[in-house]
């Protein structure tokens, strides 16, 4: 059972949005910090932004959802449904994601800086021309992706799969 819930403030701190339904919402210029969706539906949602700092998504379902300059800021994905995403100028500093379904998305002039990809399949997915300094990459498969111009300074590639992956500039 998922509960709608009209969201009235541009500012959240310490909420529990566990199992709300905000499928096909808007969310612009508004902030969750320290949040934790658990189990909602963010299907078909579009953030633009948007400021999410210390929140937990948790089996959350998030596919189809558009993201604008938004940022996540060292938050937790887990078990989330990603798949059809697609974030453009957004901020993901920080954030761990943990066997999320994440293929296909679509991530444009993004900062993945110190962003866990632990394990992560993103096989053949474009992420040219991102910044991911010091992420940590152990054990993920890119293989197939367009790393172009990605700044990969720091980061961690053990166990990183990337046969087929376009390296150049990189």
């Amino acid at each position: 059972f998922r509960m709608a819930l009209e969201l009235t403030e541009n500012s959240y701190l310490e909420e529990d949005f566990a199992d709300v339904d905000l499928a096909g919402r808007s969310l612009e210029e508004i902030s969750f910090v320290d949040c934790d969706f658990t189990g909602p539906s963010l299907v078909d949602v579009r953030t633009r932004r948007a400021t999410f700092e210390r929140c937990r998504f948790v089996g959350t379902e998030l596919y189809g959802s558009v993201h604008q300059s938004s940022s996540f800021s060292s938050c937790t994905f887990e078990r989330a449904a990603l798949h059809g995403v697609s974030m453009t100028g957004c901020r993901l500093t920080g954030s761990t994601f943990t066997d999320c379904r994440m293929l296909p998305i679509t991530i444009r002039d993004c900062d993945l800086t110190l962003v866990s990809l632990a394990g992560a399949k993103l096989t053949g997915t474009d992420l040219s021309g991102l910044r991911m300094r010091e992420a940590n990459l152990v054990g993920a498969n890119l293989s197939g992706c367009d790393l172009r111009g990605t700044d990969l300074t720091g980061a961690r590639p053990q166990r990183l799969a990337l046969s087929g992956a376009d390296l150049r500039g990189a």
